[in-house]
């Protein structure tokens, strides 16, 4: 049985949140099963116990997001099968080298925000250490799966909410880190999108940003064209890693078969925050002979390395990290 009786936001995370198109003033309170704005009234309704705070986008980018939407609301990721119970969670998370190493350099009792949080499983985990985290996501569809999970493990440090990303519902200079892994690039404007989620960091906050790799998503690309022939045992994932059947079945689709997505280099990134005033702190895969490699944390300050040098990291990609989907973050500091 779901228990319903978990507060959907802590009292930290519902005081970063504003009014969808409003200013910061315009903060928002909660009124039973809907949020309400504090100046004008204006309510928002949970949809299906989910909070909602989503507007459509009008126009650019109309089509490419409809579509990505509803593509993960029939395929919503990542699966929670198996991870029923959050210490299951919290295991599978400890395991793994990244969610574990991002925990340790966020440290204790921070805001995070996740955007494009998916299922929540990041978001989940994040919120030990007395941390807490909004994970906010256009897909109902998985934050229904979200929800679920905080409600049956009665999870009070982390929220979730149904926003779009380019009119997110969030208080400027509000979030301690702020964390967007492998989404950006679905967006119709990953650059237009890094912009709108750097408004939300405080000066001196972490900016967290992963993107499908240009040179290292080419093997993937390749895999699209031979895995109707082959099928998903091609795939070194599903090969090497995944036993369930509906998991395999998850992945293949979001690698295979999403409907849109961009690629993009350590260059190009760096030059998003440059324009956004986010000083380059350190990147993950590290960038060779940087110092990268033997940071004590991911937000450790280090080299970025020359041109050369971050062309060559991202060749030696081609035999790592291109096999699993050739998904790559740079982290920075925004300046105060």
């Amino acid at each position: 049985m779901v228990l319903d009786t978990t507060p959907a936001f802590s009292e930290r995370i519902l005081a970063c949140l504003k009014q969808p198109g409003g200013r910061d003033g315009d903060g928002l309170e909660l009124s039973g099963e809907a949020l309400r704005a504090v100046g004008s009234g204006e309510t928002y309704p949970f949809i299906e116990g989910i909070p909602s705070l989503y507007v459509p986008l009008d126009g650019e980018g109309e089509d490419v997001t409809a579509r990505v939407k509803s593509f993960y609301e029939e395929n919503p990721f990542p699966s929670y099968e198996g991870l029923e119970e959050f210490g299951e969670l919290v295991s599978k998370g400890s395991q793994n080298p990244f969610s574990a190493q991002l925990l340790k350099a966020i440290g204790y009792n921070k805001t995070v925000l996740e955007c494009g949080c998916g299922t929540g499983q990041l978001s989940q985990f994040l919120q030990l250490n007395n941390n807490h985290v909004l994970g906010i996501d256009m897909s109902l569809g998985s934050l229904r799966l979200a929800m679920e999970h905080k409600r049956r493990n009665q999870l009070e440090r982390s929220s979730f909410a149904q926003m779009n990303i380019f009119d997110l519902a969030i208080k400027d200079n509000a979030f301690d880190v702020v964390i967007s892994h492998g989404v950006l690039h679905h967006t119709f404007d990953a650059r237009r999108a890094f912009s709108h989620i750097v408004k939300k960091v405080k000066p001196g906050g972490i900016v967290m940003v992963g993107l499908y790799n240009r040179p290292a998503r080419l093997p993937t690309w390749i895999r699209s064209k031979l895995i109707g022939l082959f099928g998903n045992r091609i795939d070194y994932v599903v090969r090497n890693r995944i036993r369930d059947e509906r998991k395999a079945d998850i992945w293949i689709k979001d690698q295979y078969y999403n409907p849109h997505e961009t690629w993009h280099s350590i260059d190009e990134t760096m030059g998003w925050f440059r324009e956004n005033n986010v000083e380059f702190l350190n990147c993950s895969p590290a960038i060779l002979g940087t110092g990268g490699e033997t940071a004590d944390s991911l937000f450790d300050k280090t080299d970025p390395g020359t041109a050369y040098q971050r062309m060559i990291t991202q060749i030696g990609w081609l035999g790592t990290i291109a096999r699993e989907g050739a998904l790559f973050d740079l982290i920075g500091r925004k300046k105060a």
